[in-house]
């Protein structure tokens, strides 16, 4: 893929930039120049021009010699001295010099000395043709020629006699060096901005490359990520199914019923922990679909400690550590529930890490916020995991992924949540000095309205409701018509939207909530399901959809259809409070 051209404006001025450098770099072989033919010249005109008039003259040239010095010095200085156009300055020295050039060339024309006279016109053409060499970078500064050329042609012409021939070819010779000089500042222009287009194409290509190796380097880092975690993942996945399995197997053979209750409490423990995992990779999927939106309000941090720690003492009690919680005054703007989730993973992984001693969280205000940290007496973490404990099932001293060590997800779920509330995540750490967490929030201002945490909602009953389930699966069919019917429901269960359209005509039912599973048969999907059942009854029905699909495309597509989203497995309290919130926004709306 061929480079974009560098723009206009920089090559421009990238190329005056080079030319002036070039203008100081060939000033100092000048200079040189300038001392070495004046002192040649004072010498061969010692005993034929008036003394004290060739010592001024000489005594000028060596002026200029040291001004331009000087501002070739200053300019190699320039970083320093700061910018300002020594170029211009010393195109003005040039002209200077030049015009003290050119004056020899009267001062000194004597007619009578053909030595001198030829000493003078051989040098004055070898300083205006140096001019070509060392100015031809720079065109205002190869204007020096003609203040040093034209005097001595003028002196020729107005001599007379047959000096007019000379002054005649001093000119053509002026003319020629100053069109020689326009030629070679021509084809210098050319090559400084062949090569500076050369040099910027050589940099984007390195940045290319650089940029290309970068997101190869990132490609193969999420390739190797997703298969660690796929396999972490299968891992503990299979675990519980396992034991699912064994014990369904024992339950057969259970000789009494005590032991068959034994048995099934095992039996809970294992779907509840499944249940747990499915649960944190639908957490994950949901972050990475971008489904989390915070609900920014104001809350009094004091109201969500005293929540965690009803929630968490008893954890921690059970593991023989303390849990404390330093009380605060301090108001912030957060999500709560999405705060709430990253304080209590941080404060549970810190319980489970930390075998002796204390777990603390507490507050304190900042210039820009407020810092809620979370302080534990734990063995600490070296600093080479600080970034990698926030990877999708990292975990320290946990090799054979005992899921009583917990899963590996709890951090990098705070970690998104973090960045999606924009609270800077900081940790330190460091081995046998335990660990410390900092979440930062904005700090709410004074006098603003907090949130109303006590509120509770009463449940509503749904005696009566009639439910209309979609699901391609029969066994999934049949166990939410048992679920739903406990609860007083009346149900209607089809595969498709097809058989629903037909059940309800034949029932003369009209349901007052649909629920349907996000991926049915051939292809089709549940919110086409429900906006097929809807068309043909003419009523905005209410609707429930279920979906075990973590990915996020797939996540994003369902919650952007005007249904309410469940994501498999569904706890039976969640599905009732679904349905309670449904029933409660059709008394509200009048539907």
């Amino acid at each position: 893929m061929p480079g974009k051209p560098i723009p206009a404006t920089t090559l421009q001025g990238q190329l005056e930039a080079e030319k002036i450098e070039v203008l100081f770099r060939n000033t100092s072989f000048a200079l040189i120049t300038n001392l070495l033919l004046s002192a040649g010249l004072v010498w061969v005109l010692w005993n034929v021009a008036e003394r004290n008039t060739l010592i001024a003259w000489w005594a000028a040239i060596i002026v200029l010699v040291i001004a331009r010095l000087g501002l070739l010095v200053c300019y190699r200085r320039r970083a320093v001295t700061g910018t300002r156009p020594w170029h211009i300055y010393l195109t003005v020295a040039t002209m200077l010099a030049g015009a003290a050039w050119g004056a020899a060339g009267t001062l000194f024309f004597n007619p009578d000395s053909t030595i001198a006279l030829i000493f003078i016109t051989i040098t004055l053409a070898g300083i205006t043709a140096g001019s070509v060499a060392s100015y031809s970078s720079w065109r205002p500064a190869q204007y020096a020629a003609i203040p040093t050329g034209l005097p001595i042609a003028l002196s020729y012409l107005m001599a007379g006699g047959d000096f007019w021939i000379m002054g005649l070819m001093c000119i053509l010779y002026l003319f020629n060096v100053l069109a020689s000089a326009r030629q070679v500042s021509r084809v210098l222009d050319e090559s400084i901005r062949l090569r500076i287009e050369k040099q910027g194409l050589v940099r984007q290509l390195q940045d290319e490359k650089k940029a290309a190796d970068q997101a190869r380097m990132r490609a193969e880092e999420a390739n190797l990520a997703k298969s660690k975690f796929l396999a972490a993942a299968n891992h503990d996945l299979r675990q519980p199914l396992h034991a699912v399995n064994l014990f369904v197997e024992a339950l057969r053979h259970a000789p009494d019923a005590a032991r068959a209750g034994e048995i099934l409490e095992h039996l809970q423990a294992s779907t509840q922990s499944l249940e747990g995992l499915l649960n944190e990779l639908l957490d994950i999927s949901k972050l990475e679909a971008g489904l989390f939106k915070p609900q920014v309000s104001v809350l009094r941090l004091q109201d969500m400690f005293d929540g965690l720690e009803r929630e968490l003492r008893p954890v921690a009690e059970e593991k023989g550590i303390e849990l404390g919680f330093v009380a605060s005054r301090l108001a912030i703007l957060s999500d709560p529930q999405m705060l709430g989730r990253v304080l209590r993973n941080i404060i549970t992984n810190a319980i489970r890490y930390t075998d002796r001693g204390a777990v603390l969280v507490g507050a304190r205000r900042k210039r820009d916020g407020v810092a809620i940290a979370v302080y534990d007496t734990g063995k600490g973490i070296a600093p080479e995991h600080h970034q990698a404990i926030f990877r999708e099932f990292y975990q320290l001293e946990n090799p054979e992924r005992d899921r009583r060590k917990g899963l590996g997800l709890g951090l990098a779920i705070v970690e998104r949540l973090c960045r999606i509330l924009d609270h800077p995540l900081a940790l330190r750490s460091a081995p046998g000095r335990g660990t410390a967490f900092f979440v930062q929030a904005p700090l709410a201002a004074e006098g603003t309205r907090l949130l109303e945490t006590n509120e509770e909602d009463s449940p509503a009953e749904l005696e009566g409701w009639s439910v209309l389930v979609i699901d391609d699966e029969a066994v999934i069919r049949h166990a939410m018509a048992e679920v739903l019917g406990g609860w007083g429901c009346r149900t209607l269960t089809a595969e498709s939207a097809e058989e629903a359209l037909a059940m309800i005509e034949r029932e003369g039912v009209v349901p007052d909530v649909i629920i349907a599973d996000y991926r049915l048969r051939e292809g089709h999907t549940g919110s086409e399901a429900i906006a097929r059942v809807r068309k043909a009854i003419g009523s905005h029905i209410p609707a429930l959809i279920l979906t075990g699909d973590t990915a996020p495309e797939r996540l994003r597509e369902a919650s952007a259809s005007e249904c309410f989203l469940l994501h498999k497995p569904v706890h039976p309290g969640r599905l009732k409070s679904a349905l309670t919130r449904l029933q409660e926004l059709v008394h509200e709306q009048g539907l």
